[in-house]
C-alpha cells in the first residue's frame, strides 16, 4: 500500500512515440489506482521530445521510452535533471543494456517491453515513493473543508501576500492564512533561507541568481538588496554542506 497521507494528484509523464505502449501503460497505472484506494493521477502523453521539454511542468513520475523514434530518452531525462531533482525518472526499453545509463539521472528502475503490471506496480510504487518526502518532512495544513499534508522537500518557494501565505510547490500551491516570520522559525533547520521580505526559498530548488531575483524553477523570486551577502553566504554553507 501506498503511505496513507498520499492526498494529491500525481501528475505523470509518459514520453512514448508508440500509442499502444502508451495506452498499456495507461492501463496499468489505472489498474494501480483502483488497487491503491483510487489514489488520482494525472497522466500526460508525449510522443516526442520537444512536446515533452516545451512543457515546463514538474512531474511526479516520468516514464521515458529510451529509444523514441529521432529523440533520445536518456538526453531527455538528463535535460530534465537540469531542471529539477525531485521527479522520479524510470525508462522503459526493448534492452536491458541500455538501462545501465539510468544512474547518470539518479532513475529509479527501468521496465522492459512489453510492460507487464506485477513489475510495473513495484516499479511505480517505488517511484511514488521516492517523490514524496520522508514521513519527518511532512507538513500538514488545515485548510477550508479539511486538512491537506504535504513534504518539505516539495516546497520551492514561500511568499506572503496580504497575511495570506503561499506555498509554491512542485506540484500545485498551497494557501493558508499566517506570518512569514512564524513560517521562517518552523522550517529552522531545513535549509530554506529568507531573500526578501515576502519570500523565503529553498536551496535545492535555485538554479541561479542575478542582480535582482533568484531563479528558483522557472520562476523568478526577488532577493532584497539587504539579504544578498545573507543569501550568498547561506548557499554557500548549503552547497558545501550538500558535497
Amino acid at each position: 500500500m501506498l503511505k496513507s497521507f498520499y492526498m494529491t494528484k500525481y501528475l505523470i509523464a509518459v514520453v512514448e512515440d508508440e500509442e499502444q505502449a502508451f495506452l498499456r501503460l495507461q492501463e496499468q497505472i489505472n489498474r494501480f489506482s483502483k488497487e491503491n484506494n483510487n489514489v488520482e493521477f494525472d497522466i500526460h502523453w508525449f510522443n516526442n521530445g520537444p512536446d515533452f521539454l516545451n512543457d515546463k511542468t514538474i512531474f511526479s513520475v516520468i516514464f521515458f521510452d529510451i529509444e523514441l523514434g529521432l529523440d533520445n530518452g536518456l538526453e531527455l531525462a538528463r535535460e530534465v535533471r537540469e531542471r529539477n531533482s525531485v521527479s522520479s525518472i524510470v525508462f522503459i526499453t526493448n534492452l536491458a543494456k541500455y538501462a545501465q545509463f539510468g544512474y547518470e539521472v539518479n532513475a529509479i528502475s527501468y521496465l522492459i517491453k512489453p510492460v507487464e503490471y506485477n513489475a510495473f506496480s513495484i516499479v511505480f510504487k517505488k517511484a511514488l515513493n521516492a517523490f514524496s518526502a520522508n514521513e519527518e518532512n511532512d507538513m500538514m495544513f488545515r485548510i477550508p473543508g479539511g486538512v491537506e499534508m504535504t513534504s518539505i522537500n516539495k516546497i520551492m518557494y514561500i511568499e506572503i501576500v496580504s497575511h495570506i501565505i503561499i506555498y509554491h510547490l512542485v506540484d500545485g500551491t498551497i494557501e493558508k492564512a499566517g506570518s512569514l516570520s512564524q513560517i521562517e522559525k518552523e522550517l529552522k533547520g531545513h535549509g530554506f533561507i529568507r531573500c526578501h521580505h515576502a519570500f523565503i526559498v529553498n536551496p535545492n530548488f535555485i538554479k541561479g541568481i542575478n542582480k535582482n531575483d533568484i531563479i528558483v524553477g522557472t520562476s523568478l523570486v526577488p532577493l532584497a538588496r539587504s539579504k544578498k551577502k545573507e543569501v550568498l553566504e547561506a548557499l554557500s554553507k548549503f552547497y558545501l554542506q550538500k558535497g
